[in-house]
């Protein structure tokens, strides 16, 4: 495939499109959570057909197409992505970690629900899942209260790696940074990652379509074969769960998939003109995605915490839809807040970095002058 020159446009349906994929796919890790909680007493079963994994799948790919948008039509140099990336990252997962860590403690007087989500000393998870190293090599550390943590490991080093490479030195041994970040990563961060690196060149390589309804009518045919797939593909090379892969136990059958899902960015009409005033459902729409993020991290403590205070009556159905409505509300209001404030955390690793260059400039000034 031949890659673009001139970057593409995401505008009017293909941004409608992408924000209701990502509502989806967040929706289906939710209500696929609170199932599990109430109509399992043995937890999650990795066993069956997973589709809030499949989601996780969708978000990967998503995620390499919108960073190669954003270092595309708005690159800026290696420091304004690093504090772009963990300014959107921190702005969630630490008040979720925070948050979850408190739940946990609130849950602990119930002994039976606590042993399904405590093992051992469990403050050390809370403090790798900070660092994004909770998924590192094979290890496997995530708050067992807040699994889908799980990911946002993935993902950062996937957003770290692909910065290194992006803004690579040019001198001999440039691929020595990225490759070491690929070494501390490890295997388990690595066999997923082709489904990130195939969402990048979705939106990097030219797409021959420019039939809109073609394009739409092929979009809708892979999204089917998506389906199918999933119900007649196997976990391979083993279903999820199982060590030393765990939650990429199965990394064959999710890059087939995900290379449906990058097919399926590719197709997206991505040619027509930028208007210049943008519409309202876009707006409308965009929004609602963007609290998709905190919902995904906050559901599972929330849920946990409406078990709690409710009595856990399995396989009872109004109570599942009553908790699934009370982790919503809690997690849209705390996304809500976290979206706000997110300014705070881009002026806090502004003002970091700043403070590391100036540091540098002066270590370097002070050498030049010995």
């Amino acid at each position: 495939m031949k890659v673009e020159s001139s970057h593409k446009t995401i505008a009017g349906w293909t941004s409608i499109f992408m924000d209701c994929l990502r509502i989806v796919a967040a929706l289906m890790v939710f209500i696929g959570h609170a199932y599990a909680q109430w109509y399992s007493k043995l937890g999650y079963n990795y066993g069956a057909i997973d589709w809030g994994h499949v989601a996780v799948v969708v978000f990967f790919a998503l995620s390499g197409y919108v960073i190669a948008y954003t270092t595309t039509v708005n690159n800026r140099g290696p420091i304004n992505y690093a504090q772009a990336r963990l300014s959107r990252l921190y702005s969630v997962v630490l008040p979720a970690v925070i948050i979850t860590f408190l739940i946990e403690l609130i849950i602990s007087s119930d002994a039976e629900l606590a042993a399904h989500f405590t093992r051992g000393h469990s403050w050390p998870r809370y403090v790798v899942s900070a660092l994004f190293i909770n998924e590192v090599w094979f290890f496997s550390a995530s708050p067992l209260l807040n699994g889908p943590l799980w990911s946002l490991c993935f993902e950062f080093w996937y957003y770290f790696i692909f910065g290194l490479y992006l803004f690579k030195s040019k001198k001999v041994g440039g691929w020595l940074l990225p490759l070491l970040a690929c070494v501390i990563a490890g295997p388990k961060i690595l066999v997923m990652m082709p489904i990130w690196i195939m969402g990048n060149i979705a939106y990097r390589a030219k797409c021959p379509i420019k039939n809109r309804r073609i394009s739409w009518m092929l979009i809708a045919v892979f999204i089917m074969l998506i389906y199918i797939l999933v119900i007649f593909l196997p976990g391979l090379p083993s279903h999820i769960g199982k060590a030393p892969l765990f939650f990429a136990s199965q990394f064959i059958t999710d890059n087939i998939i995900g290379i449906v899902v990058a097919t399926i960015l590719w197709l997206l009409p991505t040619y027509q003109v930028q208007q210049n005033k943008k519409s309202k459902l876009v707006e409308v729409v965009r929004k609602l995605a963007d609290l998709t993020f905190p919902l995904y991290v906050l559901h599972d403590p929330f849920l946990v915490l409406f078990r709690w205070f409710s009595k856990t009556r399995y396989y009872d159905g109004m109570q599942m839809c009553l908790g699934i409505l009370f982790a919503l509300m809690m997690s849209l209001f705390f996304g809500y807040i976290m979206e706000r404030n997110r300014y705070r955390w881009i002026g806090l690793f502004k003002n970091i970095f700043s403070k590391g260059r100036l540091y540098y400039s002066q270590v370097s000034s002070d050498r030049r002058q010995l």
